[in-house]
């Protein structure tokens, strides 16, 4: 244990600035899947592939979540599939402050292709002209 400490104390130094503010620093998903592998917690993804390969795909291509260490083991949550699926809804919400028109609601979409005909037939014109 106290060879790991030092080893990963090591690691650390190597990677990250000494510095006052700075007193703490971890890589976030090794980190957590070794406190979860300690814990009993740590999903294995093979075996949720082949008991739900939706969810499996979604902690595969998704962002890491603690909800996919309350999966299984000590603390597992009957909620947690469903958090990892709405995960990004939760992550979306907060940053829409304003509804923005659709394209297609607006002239600039019109304006843009007419400019780019008149810009094309001006230069077309100028090519045969000079």
């Amino acid at each position: 244990m106290w060879r790991d400490i030092h080893m990963k104390r090591e690691a650390m130094a190597r990677r990250y600035v000494t510095s006052q503010r700075h007193t703490i620093q971890v890589d976030f998903i090794p980190y957590m899947d070794e406190l979860a592998e300690q814990i009993g917690c740590k999903p294995n993804l093979a075996k949720i592939f082949f008991r739900d390969p939706k969810l499996a795909w979604e902690m595969y291509t998704g962002p890491c979540t603690p909800y996919q260490y309350r999966l299984s083991g000590p603390g597992s949550w009957e909620g947690a599939r469903d958090a990892i699926f709405t995960v990004m809804d939760r992550l979306a919400y907060p940053l829409a402050t304003r509804k923005v028109p659709d394209e297609s609601q607006t002239n600039t979409g019109n304006f843009m292709k007419v400019f780019v005909i008149v810009l094309l037939a001006v230069a077309i014109l100028y090519q045969l002209l000079f």
